[in-house]
């Protein structure tokens, strides 16, 4: 199954190397296991732009440069994220961080290179990430990047891994109820 993967939304653009921890979410959240998205959306990139609480909506698209999400891949900044249905382009994002963002359901293009690409927040931007292209609605302008593997984009269409889990089992009922056990 390849799923089309096209979002569409107003961006918010932030410069190179914001960390989960301190830029995502606070490190105190991650470090008590907070997974709540009521409590962690709020604080969603509250360090690094106090006024983002106030301007997202669900849908939008975070548009960073290089290495995004570095440092410990703490899923905090991931599970706020996949609650507000906010998507991510960016130049570059370590493995680690990108892995974790599927597997919460946070669609991710990297090698986008925004320096040569116009982007202003709260611009209108759709991005395909079936096929890698980005559109600026906003200034009329496109590209097309590297889009994700398709295995990729299933998980994220899915809801992450326990979207893909929850899909899986439902189809394999099964496996989703206690076998007997031998006497």
């Amino acid at each position: 199954m390849t799923a089309r993967l096209l979002r569409r939304g107003r961006c918010h653009v932030f410069g190179d190397d914001i960390p989960l921890d301190e830029g995502l979410i606070p490190f105190d959240m991650a470090i008590r296991r907070i997974d709540d998205p009521s409590i962690l959306v709020p604080e969603l990139f509250r360090q690094i732009d106090p006024a983002f609480h106030d301007r997202v909506r669900p849908g939008d698209i975070i548009v960073a440069g290089r290495n995004f999400c570095c440092g410990k891949p703490h899923l905090q900044g991931f599970i706020a994220m996949a609650s507000l249905g906010l998507s991510v382009i960016c130049t570059s994002m370590p493995y680690k961080a990108m892995r974790g963002a599927v597997a919460k359901g946070v669609a991710v293009m990297t090698g986008v290179d925004i320096q040569a690409f116009p982007f202003k927040t709260g611009d209108d931007v759709e991005v395909d990430y079936t096929d890698g292209t980005v559109r600026n609605v906003s200034q009329t302008v496109s590209l097309t990047g590297e889009a994700p593997s398709a295995t990729l984009t299933d998980i994220v269409a899915e809801g992450g891994t326990r979207g893909q889990l929850r899909t899986w089992l439902r189809d394999h009922p099964i496996m989703s109820t206690e076998l007997p056990r031998p006497d």
